[in-house]
Parts: C-alpha cells; structure tokens; sequence
C-alpha cells in the first residue's frame, strides 16, 4: 500500500502529459502510486500512459471509453490503495515537494483533509496564489462552516490573503484526502455535473463531514492556464449544466445543520453561473440564435428559480464588478442589457 495515491484523468492533453507524469514520478515522496485514468483519449495519449507504466512500476493505466472527467476520477478512485488521495489534472503539474509536504502535515496533524498553495503557470510565468491569509488546523465547526461558504463562493473566504481571495478553494489538486474517510462516507464525483463544478460540490461534501483540515502555506502545485479548456469553451447546454449544480447544492445543504446559513454564498455561487451562462451560451459567438430570441429565452430563465431570488437578495458586495453589474441590469429587469454585458 502506498503513502498516497495520485488520480490523474487523460484527454487529449499530449502536449501537456509527460510534463505532468514526469513531475509526478519526481516526486521527493517516493511512495506512492500514480494512477493514469485514459478517458478513451483520441490522440497519443493511451500510448504515453502505457510508457510509464512500463517504465515505472509505481505507475497504474486504466484505459476506458470516454466518460467526462467525474467518472474518470471515479474510476481512480475505485482502484487507489494509498493512504491518502489527491487528484492532478494531466495538463498541470505537481511542485516536486508537494506531495512530501501535503503528506507530513497530514500525519502530524491526524488531519482528514490537508490544503496547500498554488502557483498559476502562464506562458512564460507563474504567479504565487495564497489561499488563506494564516497556517491552520481545524476541527472547528464553525470554522469549518465558513471553509464551506469560501468553496460556494470565494469571497467569503473567512482568512482570506492580503492578495484577495484565492481562485479555486474547491479544487480538488491541492487537496490531500484520507482515502478511509472517503471510503466510509461514501465520496466521489457526481456524474449529472458533467466536470463541472464536480470538483466544488466533491470538496464540500468532504468538509461537511471532516474532523479535522490542516493547511499549510507551502506551495504544492502548478495550475496550468489553458484556453478551450472544458470550462472555457461554447456550451448550449449550459443551463441544463447549472440546474444539475443548483439541484446537488440544494441536495448538500438539506445533508445539513441549518441550510439557511449558507443561502447568501449560494446566492452569489447563482450569479457566478449566471455570468457563465451570458459567457458560454446567451452571448456567446458560436450562438446561431437570432438575437430576439435568445433574449426571449434569457429572460424566461432569469425570472426562475434560484435566479429569481438570487437576483433579488445576493449581496453585491460579495460579487465580482462584471456579475455586480449583471444582478443590477436585471434587478432592475434590464434583460438584453444584461445579457450582453460580456
């Protein structure tokens, strides 16, 4: 059994994966188990994932039709023995002392979940993200409340950097997880996301039952800024997308000691996705709808439920100045307007 059990799910990313493994395999903690997961990937892929694991017996294959990167890291998860979990997106990369790093804090502290820092990888760059202003350990339940609120919706962070708050506190790729816990609480992926925001609700699940999180303020990993990536690209479906996420979120919170407290970061989490919507759908190049009825279609939606009320009772302080504009055009019902804010 090893230490810690790496979950990489592969999709056309031949440009990017050796760099990925090599890191992995670098590693100053050397036992672990790397476990590539070939979602049906069109490209070279398959070939690279077989490579290593012909080179490295440290290196397992699974190779399956394609599934979308939930049940990717679902089928990891089924066949990982480590004694922790963490997940590497395959065209990123881990800091070649993040495992050792995650894996030492997590011992010392008997922590469920152990979070580091990132940096964002440009071009020809990378830029040092903080996720929390001060080093923690937690068993705090009320701290651990507002861990959650932070995953719903950044900014309300409750220890959030001198920088401002960090860009993905649900990221499952900074995140050291006790296999055990997974295991007894019955954790994975929810597959209606369709790998989108599969890795928030994943990681709030986690918090709403951890005894214990520990963050340490080292960083672990280099997340690779990519265009045309999945959550990047044209999507018509995308309302179809946020009805599955507003559905697992109000799913979560029904799990939970008084669901109320966690509406106003909902609130906000619904405009987030409203913004994506404008962005990948309503307003976006690809969109062949003429323009009277994709704002026939926008309104419609924007007078449902939770846009309704989230329109109505988000607090715009808390909101990004592109999603704070888009609540006021549509409190004030200013639906093309806001429609086409992007």
């Amino acid at each position: 059994m090893a230490r810690v059990s790496v979950i990489v799910p592969v999709f056309k990313v031949e440009q990017y994966l050796r760099n990925c493994v090599d890191h992995l395999c670098d590693q100053t903690l050397q036992d672990i188990e790397i476990i590539l997961v070939d979602d049906g990937s069109p490209d070279t892929c398959p070939q690279i994932c077989d490579y290593y694991a012909d080179k490295d017996n440290r290196v397992r294959v699974i190779h399956k039709k394609n599934g979308g990167v939930s049940a990717a890291r679902n089928d990891g998860l089924k066949i990982a023995t480590g004694d922790y979990i963490i997940f590497c997106d395959s065209d990123d990369w881990m800091e070649e002392t993040g495992l050792e790093n995650l894996y030492n804090a997590a011992v010392e502290s008997d922590a469920d979940m152990t979070i580091g820092d990132v940096y964002l990888a440009y071009n020809d760059r990378t830029k040092y993200v903080k996720f929390y202003r001060d080093e923690f350990i937690t068993s705090d339940h009320s701290y651990i409340v507002e861990l959650i609120k932070a995953d719903i919706y950044r900014t309300y962070c409750p220890n959030p950097p001198d920088e401002g708050c960090a860009f993905g506190y649900g990221g499952p790729w900074n995140k050291l997880i006790r296999r055990r816990f997974l295991i007894e609480n019955e954790i994975n992926f929810d597959l209606r996301l369709k790998g989108i925001f599969d890795d928030i609700l994943y990681t709030a699940h986690v918090l709403a039952k951890v005894k214990c999180v520990r963050y340490i303020q080292k960083p672990v990993y280099f997340y690779r800024q990519v265009e045309g990536s999945i959550t990047h690209t044209y999507k018509p479906n995308v309302i179809e997308i946020n009805e599955a996420i507003f559905t697992a979120w109000e799913e979560l919170f029904s799990t939970l000691d008084n669901p109320e407290q966690y509406r106003e970061a909902y609130y906000a989490c619904v405009l987030r996705r409203t913004e994506e919507a404008i962005k990948l759908y309503f307003n976006n190049p690809k969109n062949t709808k003429v323009k009277k009825e994709s704002e026939t279609e926008f309104e419609k939606i924007m007078r449902k439920e939770p846009y309704s009320t989230a329109i109505g009772s988000v607090k715009m302080r808390k909101l990004s100045k592109k999603q704070m504009t888009i609540a006021l055009l549509l409190r004030a019902k200013a639906y093309s307007l806001a429609m086409r804010i992007m």
